[in-house]
């Protein structure tokens, strides 16, 4: 009997052995889990963010969103009715379209891009750019190029059709200035302080008139174009275009 239990013990105690490290790991891991537990509940009380707990950012949303063109048009006093219908059908689409196609047709490629008297300067160039073009102009013409302070050269090209779509300023102006431009543009943002200080030191001298040229890459343009087109609609393209530009100028 004796006999009996010494080989019993003995063959438990070599099973015993061949299980010892199995045991020691899940008792390992099984400790490491209940301390990632442990830390992750202890950071959830104390409001410290996991992995798991992790969020992507929310893209803020553009100034010029659709939601947010609507709400500067019931600042604006626009019938908002009215202005949601143009906006959402996309009754200025065709517009937008066409005035882009015809810059395109004049040279433009990029915005912003001005013709002074037909004399194409691009980019947001300093004030003392434009106005050595303008001032050559008031005196005595410029000729078919202009070389400005920059270095680069300001070309004359064909005749521009002014005074078919909205105008600051005089109509009769000697200084006419077309501009094409998307309001998404950083550099059409830096660009509107400029002509505003223009329009205010020559007066009636120069007029501004808009087309619209919407990047394609710029995701809230060509609704922003519309908006100016669908507010101007009720009598205030100018007020939209102004608005946008200087939300715009803000970010």
């Amino acid at each position: 009997m004796k006999k009996k239990f010494v080989i019993t013990w003995l063959m438990f105690k070599d099973k015993s052995s061949l299980y010892a490290p199995i045991l020691v790991l899940l008792l390992v891991a099984a400790s490491f889990y209940i301390g990632r537990l442990s830390a992750q509940l202890s950071a959830t009380k104390s409001g410290t963010p996991t992995e798991k707990a992790a969020v992507t950012p929310t893209p803020t949303e553009s100034q010029i969103s659709v939601a947010k063109l609507k709400v500067m048009a019931k600042g604006l006093g626009l019938d908002t009715n009215k202005f949601n219908k143009c906006l959402d059908d996309g009754t200025k689409a065709d517009t937008v379209k066409a005035q882009t196609t015809e810059g395109a047709d004049f040279g433009v490629s990029g915005t912003p891009s001005f013709f002074i008297n037909g004399i194409l300067v691009v980019g947001s160039q300093p004030q003392t750019e434009f106005e050595k073009v303008i001032d050559a102009e008031l005196k005595n013409g410029t000729g078919d190029e202009v070389k400005l302070s920059s270095g680069e050269v300001a070309t004359r090209v064909a005749k521009i059709p002014y005074g078919v779509g909205y105008i600051k300023g005089s109509k009769n102006a000697t200084i006419k200035i077309m501009e094409y431009t998307d309001f998404e543009c950083p550099y059409c943002n830096k660009a509107f302080p400029t002509i505003e200080a223009l329009l205010a030191k020559y007066g009636n001298k120069i007029s501004l008139e808009y087309r619209s040229y919407p990047l394609p890459f710029h995701a809230d343009a060509q609704k922003a174009a519309e908006a100016a087109l669908c507010a101007g609609e009720q009598g205030k393209f100018w007020e939209m275009h102004d608005k946008m530009f200087t939300v715009m100028a803000g970010n």
